[in-house]
């Protein structure tokens, strides 16, 4: 699967009208995983760019003209973040700050800056005039877990245990610096037993 029209000229000009914006964010959701030549039985429907919350106003100011709302928190019983919305060449693009999810007893706090310095990818992609970075696939797995997608979990895991030296550091990263439910660490455990 590729990344089919809109998405790729809206992932370039949103490079290019955050290029001068000092702020760390990367892409993930399902665009992120498809970049990652993960199957996700189909096209992503929007893109999600991940940040943290001291980053949206200036995000937010950069894509004013594109903004469809203005950033506003938002908590579920799950999930807790502070959202906006984008339309650029017609492509949908939501700003998710300071995400934050709830489950399995569970405590996971997604830290954009933290991945983007220390774990972020950087994979060149056909098509994109610029790099950007996204998610790492750790951040992928733990989060659908935690949302109970087997769907999307058990290829990532997959993915992963194919090349272990590249994805299980951020993973034992990320595990430790959040709060992780025995139930969770359970099933995380199942998909690196296969």
């Amino acid at each position: 699967m590729s990344l089919l029209e809109p998405m790729l000229p809206a992932i370039n000009k949103l490079s290019a009208e955050l290029r001068s914006v000092d702020a760390k964010w990367l892409i993930g959701g399902s665009c992120g995983l498809v970049m990652h030549e993960i199957d996700t039985l189909r096209s992503p429907r929007d893109l999600d760019l991940y940040v943290d919350g001291g980053d949206i106003p200036a995000i937010h100011t950069a894509l004013a003209q594109f903004a469809v709302d203005e950033p506003a928190y938002s908590e579920t019983p799950i999930y807790a973040s502070t959202l906006s919305h984008y339309e650029i060449l017609g492509a949908t693009i939501e700003l998710v700050g300071d995400f934050r999810v709830q489950a399995l007893d569970s405590v996971y706090t997604i830290e954009a800056t933290y991945l983007w310095e220390h774990h972020g990818i950087e994979l060149p992609l056909e098509g994109l005039a610029h790099h950007v970075k996204m998610m790492p696939l750790a951040h992928e797995l733990i989060f659908n877990v935690l949302r109970e997608r087997p769907d999307r979990y058990e290829a990532i895991a997959q993915a992963m245990r194919r090349s272990p030296e590249r994805h299980m550091p951020a993973l034992h990263d990320l595990l430790k610096r959040n709060r992780m439910g025995s139930e969770f660490c359970s099933r995380l455990e199942r998909l690196f037993q296969n």
